[in-house]
């Protein structure tokens, strides 16, 4: 059973939460915790708490199990933009420079590795069938067309020179000669 904790208006940009986020996703998460722990980056502590969080939501929900024995993994983890403040900074010549104080919402799906294992095994089967399904689809389309398309008959190759297009050939020729 998989627990969710949530991390809102955090200030600091959603871009920087992600290149921590991205580097957690699907991780075990003892693993991630060490990662989280080490990391120089800023946003490294409060991610690490939200983790811990989550993981106490799940011991609350699961009371019979360790969290050891469960293999929990880091399911989802999602990074969205929150409120901006928007601030004035002077500028050159009386201007103002816009200065957007972004912050971000964190949520973290934690669920032990049993199930994980299941939902990837699925994704990677629908993955496999897509391809061929497509393949079957290009051909089919291409059989429609060739039915759709009535046979053409040859036609008569015309002229490609006219009556007028060889007086004026002409002209010209008795032109450069004149000159």
């Amino acid at each position: 059973m998989e627990a969710v904790a949530k991390l809102n208006n955090y200030p600091t940009s959603p871009r920087k939460m992600r290149l921590l986020a991205d580097l957690i996703r699907g991780m075990e998460v003892e693993k991630a915790l060490s990662i989280l722990q080490f990391n120089p980056k800023h946003p490294a502590t409060p991610l690490y708490k939200l983790l811990k969080s989550a993981i106490n939501n799940w011991e609350q929900k699961n009371s019979n199990e360790k969290v050891e024995d469960a293999g929990l993994v880091v399911k989802t983890i999602m990074v969205d933009g929150g409120r901006v403040l928007r601030r004035m900074r002077p500028a050159p010549q009386g201007r103002g420079y816009r200065i957007r104080k972004r912050s971000n919402h964190v949520t973290i799906v934690v669920d032990s590795r049993q199930i994980a294992e299941k939902i990837k095994h699925a994704i990677d089967v629908a993955a496999k069938a897509e391809p061929v399904a497509e393949e079957v689809k290009a051909e089919e389309a291409e059989v429609k067309v060739k039915a759709e398309k009535p046979a053409k008959k040859a036609a008569p190759k015309a002229k490609k020179s006219s009556a007028k297009a060889e007086a004026k050939k002409e002209e010209s020729k008795k032109k450069k000669s004149t000159k």
